[in-house]
This record gives C-alpha cells, structure tokens and sequence, in this order.
C-alpha cells in the first residue's frame, strides 16, 4: 500500500482495529456508528495519532448518489456510508469496508476496496424493486406497489 495513498475507514476498521498503514482518514458520524467501548476507544486513539475527520463536498455526494441509484443501492445506504464512498471518490483514496453495497458502489466506479474481514464482493450486482404481490419490477423503491398497492417490495438481484 502507498503511504501517499488516502485509506477511508469505514466502521468495520475501528470494530476490528484493521486497516492498512499510511493516511487515514473517516467522516463525520461514523462515531455514531461504533457501538462499543473497544471500538470507541480506538477510534479515540486514531484520531490522536493522525485520523482526519474529512467532510465530502456536495458535489462528490450527488455524484456517489448517482453512483449508487444506478446500482440500486440507494436505499440502503446510510448518509455515512455514501460520504464514506464520496470522500473515497473526492481523495481517490481505497475504501475500507465490510459493508456489501459500498463494496458494490465502490466497484461500480472503479474505486478500490478492502475488506476488514477478507469478504470482498466479485462482482458488481445491479438491484431493482419486485411487488411480492403482483409482481412488478421497478428501478426505485416506493413505499406502496404503483400497480396493486402492497407494501411487500423487496429488492431483488437484476443482473
């Protein structure tokens, strides 16, 4: 890994205190996002030795939004999660994640990815939205079927 290199930690880096040497850096609200002491603690003492909390702007925002509705991994991904993957596009830096859809966003753009676990996705996979009751397939999640009016939507793999 290149010292030079930006390596953006997203919270499975401070749960197993994994991540490669080098320039580190997160967003705001992934403190919100550790949970427990050890975790906390850790991500305490990165930020004493060298962890920047680095806001991504707007427009690397509306981009990995883009990103991540072409993918259909929108409306799973927390507001942490797609600044994580915006300040990875801003800094073309490598993404630190467990996560599967930033893996699968990361992948889609072309930005690299490590796993904290060794558990990388192969493949991009693209999602849409089936109404379990009547079976329509749509590009977006809405709360209500457009055709039936279930509520039972589930995203389902595309491709």
């Amino acid at each position: 890994m290149q010292a030079d290199v930006w390596n953006i930690l997203d919270t499975c880096a401070f749960f197993t205190q994994i991540h490669p040497d080098g320039k580190i850096a997160t967003t705001k609200g992934i403190d919100e996002e550790i949970l427990n002491k050890q975790s906390k603690q850790y991500y305490s003492n990165l930020k004493t030795k060298g962890l920047k909390i680095i806001e991504p702007n707007k427009n690397s925002i509306d981009y990995i939004k883009e990103k991540a509705k072409e993918t259909g991994d929108l409306d799973v991904l927390s507001l942490t999660d797609i600044k994580i993957l915006a300040l990875g596009y801003e800094l073309q830096g490598t993404i630190i994640s467990d996560d599967f859809a930033i893996q699968n966003v990361s992948l889609y753009d072309g930005l690299e990815i490590i796993s904290c676990s060794g558990k990388k996705i192969k493949e991009i996979r693209k999602w849409k939205y089936r109404c379990s009751a009547c079976k329509l397939v749509t590009d977006e999640k809405s709360e209500t079927c457009n055709i039936c009016g279930s509520v039972d939507i589930f995203r389902v793999k595309a491709k």
